[in-house]
């Protein structure tokens, strides 16, 4: 075999080694995306059933307070958290719950509390807080499900 020979069968063998060392890193770096970043996405397009909803879901006592315009609310509350430990949690500090929904419904007047979009600005408000007494996990929505002023 001619010197030139050599020389073109190493430049092959170089190029082919490149060509494995690129695609193994490529599959690397691949699997690495899909670990990191494949399962938080198909976790958050998932639906919910209704069941695991429920499960997560904690619904406060009825509760009637006074307002700011010499008037009295009843209220009911349903929080939906992120997991079961949440919820259970949220069970545990549930007169800091109490106490929150009623110090903030103290300050409130009829006409705050009147509209569709009002309501859902204190609904955004108490997860903001709700969220605040926790350690963990998370307040994901919360819900007025029963609302008379008088």
């Amino acid at each position: 075999m001619s010197e030139e020979e050599k020389k073109k069968g190493g430049g092959l063998k170089v190029v082919i080694i490149l060509l494995v060392v690129l695609l193994v890193m490529g599959g690397a770096g691949f699997m690495t995306y899909k670990y990191v970043f494949g399962d938080n996405v198909t976790a958050k397009t998932k639906p919910v059933t209704a069941e695991e909803l429920a499960e997560r879901s904690f619904m406060t006592d009825d509760m009637t307070t006074n307002i700011q315009d010499e008037r009295f609310i009843n209220v009911q509350f349903t929080i939906v958290t992120d997991s079961l430990e949440t919820k259970e949690n949220l069970e545990l500090r549930k007169f800091q719950v109490h106490n929150v929904i009623l110090g903030d419904l103290a300050g409130m007047t009829k006409t705050q509390l009147a509209t569709k979009e009002d309501m859902q600005k204190f609904e955004q408000t108490l997860r903001e807080q709700l969220n605040g007494l926790l350690e963990e996990g998370e307040v994901q929505r919360v819900y007025m499900t029963k609302k008379i002023i008088q």
